[in-house]
């Protein structure tokens, strides 16, 4: 048997210098794509052309508007991003709409900016709509760097999508630092999502207003594990989470291993909370599991009946009024 055929026999077909593996793919690097019966196309901003088909490295995509426009849906394709020291620059905002397609960086699994980023160049927001269901995106860094007073990195509303070693950076524009309306990432309606390694906001530029995780719309069961949540502020009404209304949430809010973290020059300023949670929300359990916050008085400044918190705590208190999990100095 030639060693064509032998390679079948695994599920491996190599023609017209394209490799296609029909069972899933696993790679070190911190890529994994689950590709099942879907195309893969390359996305490559430094030496890509959206001339080429995509369908290899070498003939990668420059965009990733045209790789994404490859993409059908309910079919498993996967948009891989070839990083570099070019970053992929939006001129319109993306709605990801089409469902089971998937975006994965290749470049080293860092959790906070890593090269595999996407930025925007005009005054557009959300930078990314995140719609569909069943997606995966993987070691990326949307970041909402244009000055715009409502700037938004990434809105989701769909459902059931997982997201690791994803950095969602908005406000860093002169303007999106002090917006009211400004974010990094929002959940608007979206339900049972899965954040695993993560990190929200960014602590490089002194936040005066905005939100870095907003949720609203009834966001149902989703979830956070391992992820940082990261902000700098010496104005202390700043919160890390903002819940927009009584009907933001729904069911429950899953915190695991999370740590939330406010950058203050000279610990100058205690932010008075981490989450503003409006008065009469209705049932809703946000649940911290080994959760630490650093930079904040406490976890909510009203005792609402929603935050539970179990697990290793720095410092022994009562849910939502004392100090549970706060992280102390030791002497």
């Amino acid at each position: 048997m030639s060693l064509v055929g032998q390679l079948l026999r695994f599920g491996i077909n190599i023609s017209n210098e394209q490799m296609e593996v029909y069972p899933h793919l696993i790679a070190n690097g911190g890529l994994s794509v689950a590709m099942g019966r879907g195309r893969v196309y390359y996305v490559d901003p430094a030496n890509g052309s959206d001339s080429n088909d995509g369908k290899t490295p070498r003939r990668a995509l420059a965009t990733i508007e045209a790789g994404y426009a490859k993409l059908v849906t309910n079919r498993h394709d996967t948009l891989v991003y070839l990083a570099g020291a070019t970053t992929a620059t939006l001129t319109a905002s993306i709605t990801w709409s089409k469902n089971y397609t998937h975006f994965v960086g290749v470049c080293a699994p860092t959790n906070v900016s890593q090269r595999a980023r996407i930025i925007s160049s005009a005054a557009i927001t959300p930078l990314i709509t995140i719609s569909g269901t069943g997606c995966i995106f993987k070691n990326l860094a949307f970041k909402q760097e244009y000055s715009h007073a409502t700037a938004g990195c990434v809105l989701v509303s769909g459902g059931r999508n997982y997201f690791e070693n994803v950095h969602f950076a908005g406000q860093l524009g002169a303007l999106a630092k002090a917006g009211a309306n400004a974010y990094s990432l929002k959940l608007d309606g979206a339900e049972e999502n899965l954040f695993v390694g993560c990190t929200i906001g960014v602590d490089t530029v002194a936040l005066t207003a905005g939100k870095p995780l907003w949720f609203d719309g009834a966001a149902v069961r989703n979830e956070f594990r391992d992820c940082n949540f990261t902000i700098a502020s010496d104005t202390n009404t700043v919160e890390a989470v903002v819940v927009n209304d009584t009907t933001a949430l729904d069911r429950s809010l899953i915190f695991k291993r999370c740590f939330f973290y406010n950058f203050s020059v000279n610990h100058a300023t205690t932010l008075l909370q981490v989450f503003d949670i409006p008065t009469g929300m209705q049932t809703c359990d946000i649940i911290l599991s080994d959760c630490y916050q650093h930079g904040f008085a406490e976890w909510a400044t009203g005792d609402r009946g929603n935050i539970w918190v179990y697990g290793a705590v720095a410092v022994a208190g009562e849910a939502g009024v004392g100090s549970s999990g706060t992280m102390i100095e030791p002497s």
